[in-house]
């Protein structure tokens, strides 16, 4: 009984932890890649960081132009630090822009490792707490009801 009841919570938490950074980093792996969206080139006019220390955030403000031709931005911006003058593959979904790099790329696939890990550890622990939950408590082999054969 003891196993079962720190197995059952532990299951939701991994599957909670899972959530969020699933949320995110699903859809952040597919943008990474260029596959969806509107693909284009970012050029960096300048970025500004507020904050300090680790609650520091970096926004760069530039242009978009999309590969395909159209209408260029001059009002885009991007939650990533770039040198000023920098040419960055850029694509623009639901009005944002998201960096299509390798280190996004794997940065995304990095986070979505932990979130698989998360889900498989978080099933394990819930499938294993449900089938302790319906093992006999009379110890191995034990049935209610019935008499060992001897």
């Amino acid at each position: 009984m003891k196993e079962r009841t720190k197995r059952w919570p532990m299951g939701l938490v991994c599957l909670l932890m899972a959530f969020l950074p699933g949320v995110y980093a699903v859809p952040g792996l597919v943008r990474s890649t260029g596959l969806v969206g509107t693909p284009g080139t970012f050029t960096v006019l300048l970025c500004e960081t507020s904050g300090t220390g680790r609650g520091s955030h970096t926004v760069c403000h530039g242009t978009f132009r999309p590969d395909g031709g159209g209408r260029p931005d001059d009002r885009a911006s991007i939650d990533t630090e770039y040198d000023r003058g920098e040419r960055v593959a850029v694509t623009r979904s639901g009005g944002a822009y998201y960096s299509v790099t390798p280190e996004a790329f794997f940065g995304w696939l990095a986070v979505d490792c932990v979130v698989v890990f998360l889900l498989f550890m978080g099933g394990r622990l819930l499938r294993r707490a449900a089938h302790m939950r319906g093992a006999p408590s009379g110890g191995v082999g034990a049935h209610p009801g019935r008499r060992p054969v001897h």
